[in-house]
């Protein structure tokens, strides 16, 4: 072989070596790309997951409330028409449940 021709594959070679190392370092670079832009949906998947709870909650917290309030109003105004009624028909009513629970339970 002529000191040519070695001349000629040893600088193949370093061509190969150096195509080689580029072809990884680009690899790399897209992996790393690709991680970045993995990581970035995750985190909007995780905001917008998020989101969605709080609209839930929002949503379940205002159909609470829409349950409750008329409740609470009728509550209340069951509890202002007893507050109305005089101390002598408390006593009298509680002597009725008195007598009904000693007559079903009693000694």
């Amino acid at each position: 072989m002529s000191v040519d021709a070695i001349q000629q594959l040893a600088k193949a070679e370093e061509q190969a070596d150096e195509l080689l190392n580029e072809a990884k370092k680009q690899a790399r670079k897209e992996q790393e790309e690709s991680d970045k832009r993995i990581a970035h949906f995750q985190e909007e998947q995780d905001e917008n997951e998020e989101k969605r709870k709080q609209e839930l909650r929002e949503k379940f917290d205002e159909e609470f409330r829409g349950i409750k309030e008329p409740l609470m109003e009728k509550t209340q105004k069951e509890v202002e028409q007893l507050q109305t009624i005089s101390p002598e028909m408390r006593e009298k009513a509680l002597g009725l449940i008195i007598n009904k629970v000693v007559n079903e339970y009693g000694n």
